[in-house]
Protein backbone atom coordinates (compact mmCIF):
# COMPACT_ATOMS: atom_id res chain seq x y z
CA UNK A 1 0.00 0.00 0.00
CA UNK A 2 1.48 3.42 -0.88
CA UNK A 3 2.15 6.12 2.28
CA UNK A 4 -0.92 8.20 -0.18
CA UNK A 5 -3.58 5.26 0.33
CA UNK A 6 -2.53 4.84 3.52
CA UNK A 7 -3.04 8.45 4.99
CA UNK A 8 -6.43 8.31 3.29
CA UNK A 9 -7.88 4.90 4.68
CA UNK A 10 -6.26 6.05 8.58
CA UNK A 11 -7.91 9.31 7.81
CA UNK A 12 -11.54 7.57 7.00
CA UNK A 13 -10.34 5.02 9.92
CA UNK A 14 -9.50 7.06 12.65
CA UNK A 15 -12.74 9.33 12.99
CA UNK A 16 -15.12 6.17 12.57
CA UNK A 17 -12.97 4.65 15.59
CA UNK A 18 -13.13 7.89 17.72
CA UNK A 19 -16.96 8.02 17.28
CA UNK A 20 -17.22 4.13 18.84
CA UNK A 21 -15.04 4.65 21.25
CA UNK A 22 -16.69 8.50 22.78
CA UNK A 23 -19.84 6.39 22.38
CA UNK A 24 -19.14 3.43 24.14
CA UNK A 25 -17.30 5.61 26.97
CA UNK A 26 -20.69 7.66 27.45
CA UNK A 27 -22.78 4.13 27.26
CA UNK A 28 -20.49 3.09 30.01
CA UNK A 29 -20.80 6.40 32.07
CA UNK A 30 -24.66 6.57 31.76
CA UNK A 31 -24.43 2.43 32.68
CA UNK A 32 -22.31 3.07 35.04
CA UNK A 33 -24.65 6.52 36.61
CA UNK A 34 -27.94 4.45 36.45
CA UNK A 35 -26.67 1.61 38.74
CA UNK A 36 -25.22 4.21 41.41
CA UNK A 37 -28.97 5.64 41.60
CA UNK A 38 -30.95 2.45 41.59
CA UNK A 39 -32.39 0.93 45.09
CA UNK A 40 -32.51 -2.37 46.26
CA UNK A 41 -36.71 -3.37 45.09
CA UNK A 42 -38.58 -3.85 48.66
CA UNK A 43 -41.52 -6.62 48.87
CA UNK A 44 -44.70 -5.22 49.62
CA UNK A 45 -46.54 -5.81 52.36
CA UNK A 46 -44.05 -8.29 54.02
CA UNK A 47 -44.12 -6.84 57.80
CA UNK A 48 -41.86 -8.77 59.88
CA UNK A 49 -38.40 -9.53 59.80
CA UNK A 50 -36.17 -12.71 60.91
CA UNK A 51 -32.75 -12.06 62.51
CA UNK A 52 -30.37 -14.93 62.74
CA UNK A 53 -27.03 -14.92 63.29
CA UNK A 54 -27.11 -11.38 62.19
CA UNK A 55 -28.32 -11.88 58.59
CA UNK A 56 -32.07 -10.03 58.09
CA UNK A 57 -34.98 -11.59 56.13
CA UNK A 58 -37.59 -9.68 56.23
CA UNK A 59 -39.81 -12.13 54.06
CA UNK A 60 -42.65 -12.69 56.27
CA UNK A 61 -46.51 -11.23 56.10
CA UNK A 62 -47.36 -12.42 59.60
CA UNK A 63 -45.00 -12.68 63.14
CA UNK A 64 -46.37 -16.29 63.09
CA UNK A 65 -44.78 -17.07 59.99
CA UNK A 66 -41.70 -15.19 60.76
CA UNK A 67 -41.85 -17.23 64.36
CA UNK A 68 -41.97 -20.75 62.06
CA UNK A 69 -39.12 -19.43 60.13
CA UNK A 70 -36.72 -18.95 62.85
CA UNK A 71 -37.67 -21.99 64.88
CA UNK A 72 -35.09 -24.43 66.33
CA UNK A 73 -32.87 -21.36 65.60
CA UNK A 74 -31.17 -18.77 67.62
CA UNK A 75 -32.78 -15.68 65.95
CA UNK A 76 -35.64 -13.47 66.81
CA UNK A 77 -38.69 -11.53 65.03
CA UNK A 78 -39.03 -7.47 64.52
CA UNK A 79 -41.63 -5.41 62.97
CA UNK A 80 -40.28 -3.99 59.65
CA UNK A 81 -39.76 -0.29 59.67
CA UNK A 82 -41.02 1.70 56.71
Amino acid sequence: MSNSKARFVFALLVPALMRKLILMAASIALMAGMMALATPGEAQGMQWCARIRGATDCAYQTHAQCRAAISGRAGTCVRRHH
